[in-house]
């Protein structure tokens, strides 16, 4: 544990060092901001009436966009930082040492994964607290009841979707060769992410909902947004089923891309 502990406040010290990594901390105070007070205004500006079925779907897919892209933020840290371990061969370095790669790799997953969980409480919370109003309408005659759901319910949504933080980040580390590929593979995951969105379609709202299912993130989006409308379909899974299925799908994913970026990166010790 004590080499864990003289790890943890190493980390900590280049982590707040980094601007880039530094901003990780910030940004779900901005995005709170911008969704919260900004869009919400920019679009009243443009003439759009907040009673009117286009004000009720840019502001869900703005949630949604919110719901998704947590986790996958918090994850590209994860896997710049092991890709930068990768390229300047610290990762051979750490295996000679009392914790192993496997082991640094998981504690790095793991503290990262918290700054996930802490960046999805902040904008989803922060958004029934103090922004409950913008989010106020109807979607197709169902009211969107943000300021119903229970703050249990927002902590265990953030629990589960800050999963895909060791998901994404040990994916990008295992595939990329290096942090130019990871920036590619990066951008291009941006588009996958937002997938869930395609819940909103008449056409996914039956069993054809689990084809999305492929993408890690959309089982949490899906249980919240089942949730905050107090609907479901025949078809659908329980809050907790869909949280349940999702934690162990982005658990399972994890678990390969942390094996495979060991072989990749030459690690001789797990």
């Amino acid at each position: 544990m004590k080499p864990y502990l003289k790890l943890l406040r190493y980390e900590m010290k280049t982590l707040l060092k980094d601007p880039m990594n530094l901003f990780m901390f910030i940004y779900p105070f901005f995005m709170l901001l911008m969704v919260g007070a900004v869009v919400p205004a920019l679009i009243q500006r443009s003439g759009i009436d907040t009673a009117s079925p286009d004000y009720s779907l840019s502001m869900l897919l703005i949630f949604i966009i919110v719901l998704a892209i947590g986790g996958f933020i918090s994850g590209t840290l994860l896997g710049f930082s092991l890709l930068e371990n990768k390229d300047e061969q610290t990762i051979k370095a750490i295996a000679v040492t009392p914790i192993s790669v496997r082991g640094y790799v998981v504690f790095k997953s793991i503290y990262t994964y918290l700054i996930g969980v802490f960046g999805n409480v902040v904008m989803v919370l922060g958004l029934k607290l103090f922004f409950s109003e913008p989010f106020s309408f109807s979607y197709q005659g169902v009211s969107f009841g943000l300021q119903d759901v229970s703050t249990y319910s927002i902590l265990l949504f953030s629990l589960t979707s800050s999963l895909f933080t060791p998901t994404i980040g040990t994916l990008i580390a295992a595939i990329a060769k290096n942090k130019i590929e990871g920036f590619a593979f990066m951008k291009s995951g941006g588009i996958v992410v937002m997938l869930p969105a395609l819940i909103l379609l008449n056409g996914f709202q039956d069993w054809k909902q689990y084809l999305i299912g492929i993408v890690p993130n959309f089982w949490s989006v899906k249980a919240f947004i089942n949730e905050v409308f107090g609907t479901s379909q025949p078809s659908d899974l329980t809050f907790e089923g869909y949280l349940i299925i999702g934690a162990l799908y982005m658990l399972l994913i994890a678990f390969l891309s942390i094996q495979y970026f060991m072989k990749r990166s030459g690690a001789e010790r797990g």
